[in-house]
């Protein structure tokens, strides 16, 4: 006799019906459905949907189906375009802020340029990482309250920042030789 009441078979036949349960369900719920006439007419019922509804095939012609890749590979981009930015932004702040609050020369000098030049490495956007730079830098002049240092740093850190994505130019056209 099983030990499982309807109820519950009911709610695990899903999972049952794909085969995500362990032995010890399966074997209980194959012992219910063996006494259960009730549950085994809607096992069955649930098979009969869920292999009628896997059988259907969505027909779509050429068009549509161009349509459909194109604009699933465009909401791909778009995501991506997104995490680029996002990155981008995140890693240029990060250099700015501590060469900024470092404010040592070793860890001025690395920041300002490995960044940039890895960015310039990862993507072609040399405008947004040198306008992110500009806007770091003028955001953490605002927060630290330093005018002049601010304009000098501003200089400072574009001049780094082209001397990264200079480098970082240089290589990919070596590698595309």
């Amino acid at each position: 006799m099983s030990e499982l009441k309807c109820n519950l078979v009911e709610d695990l036949m899903p999972l049952y019906i794909d085969d995500l349960v362990s032995d010890d369900t399966k074997k209980d719920i194959e012992i219910h459905l063996a006494e259960c006439e009730k549950c085994r007419k809607m096992y069955e019922k649930l098979k009969r949907n869920i292999n009628s509804y896997i059988g259907k095939n969505i027909n779509l012609n050429e068009e549509e189906s161009e349509k459909l890749k194109t604009d699933t590979l465009n909401s791909i981009g778009k995501y991506l375009n997104k995490i680029k930015y996002i990155f981008i932004i995140f890693s240029v702040s990060v250099a700015v802020g501590i060469s900024l609050l470092g404010g040592g020369f070793l860890s001025t000098i690395p920041w300002v340029i490995i960044i940039p030049f890895v960015l310039g490495l990862l993507y072609d956007e040399k405008i947004f990482i040198l306008a992110t730079v500009i806007v770091a830098n003028i955001l953490f002049t605002i927060v630290m309250e330093n005018g002049f240092l601010g304009v000098w740093t501003g200089f400072y850190f574009l001049i780094c920042s082209f001397a990264g994505l200079f480098l970082a130019s240089a290589i990919k056209q070596l590698k595309n030789k």
